[in-house]
């Protein structure tokens, strides 16, 4: 059976949860602070007891992640706590009802979302942030994480980024298949946002809000209905999208800080190809 191995590509190492105690002698004898906890011996899929006791007193371990490709049956992960360097750490099974409290050092923080996790507020060290399938009606989770730079909102039944603001040193904003999600108005409120990205959430498609936005530079929205607001962005240098239902794309041209739009595929009722608009920005 194999206890473990170094992923290249993540610079991690890959701890069979079979074999916990052995990975991690190996990790603390080569020097690996980085280790991902993943099914290595064609067991993905099945059910273990996740005892993670071992790691008490591991103070090498920066980094952890628990990954998606087994299923967790009975879990002990009160080690963490002692883990006084750890910087990252994401898990998605939702038995981990863990006290953030415990953990103001973190700085790198992916999880999904269950309603047993205990102040969030308290990561004041908190850079990076990924949340899957959030459940509550708005961001107010995200209150008190006052050095956030970078949150990723993915999934879940939350309507609203009402809350958002309470991260005022965010500067991207990335949010995907937020299906439920149809107002994030609150966005204006960002001071520090020169990024946002919205990809397949099908109820934002109108964006007036944006109009006379003067901090964000990079845009992405996958579907919208117009480019209207664009001229008014005062610092917007690079938009892209997929899919624009008017198919004007001429207020690009207006833009006065745009360097860059980039869409796929061109369709037959856009106004202008990708190409003519390279030429008409550089003019």
């Amino acid at each position: 059976m194999k206890a473990y191995n170094f992923n290249e590509n993540i610079q991690e190492l890959e701890i069979d949860p079979q074999s916990i105690t052995e990975g991690l002698n190996h990790a603390q004898k080569k020097g690996y602070t980085a280790i991902r906890i993943y099914t290595l011996n064609a067991n993905a899929g099945k059910t273990y007891d996740l005892d993670l006791s071992p790691f008490s007193g591991k103070d090498f371990v920066t980094s952890l992640s628990v990954s998606d490709s087994f299923k967790i049956k009975k879990l002990d992960f009160d080690a963490l706590y002692n883990l006084k360097h750890l910087k990252k750490l994401s898990f998605d099974d939702k038995k981990f009802k863990i006290d953030f409290a415990q953990l103001p050092q973190l700085e790198t923080l992916y999880f999904t979302y269950n309603d047993d996790l205990q102040n969030i507020a308290a990561l004041k060290h908190l850079h990076h942030l990924l949340i899957k399938a959030l459940s509550q009606d708005d961001c107010s989770i995200l209150t008190g994480l006052t050095h956030l730079k970078e949150l990723r909102l993915s999934g879940g039944s939350f309507t609203s980024l009402s809350g958002i603001e309470g991260a005022p040193d965010l500067q991207d904003v990335n949010l995907n298949y937020c299906t439920k999600l149809t107002d994030i108005t609150a966005i204006r409120k960002l001071a520090q946002l020169n990024k946002l990205q919205i990809e397949k959430c099908k109820n934002l498609t109108d964006f007036p809000f944006l109009a006379n936005n003067d901090v964000i530079k990079e845009l992405f929205i996958s579907e919208l209905h117009t480019l209207s607001f664009v001229p008014s962005m005062k610092k917007l240098e690079k938009l892209k999208f997929w899919d624009l239902k008017d198919g004007d794309i001429s207020p690009v041209l207006k833009s006065k800080s745009l360097k860059e739009v980039d869409f796929y595929p061109s369709k037959k009722h856009y106004s202008h190809t990708k190409e003519e608009i390279k030429q008409l920005l550089k003019k």
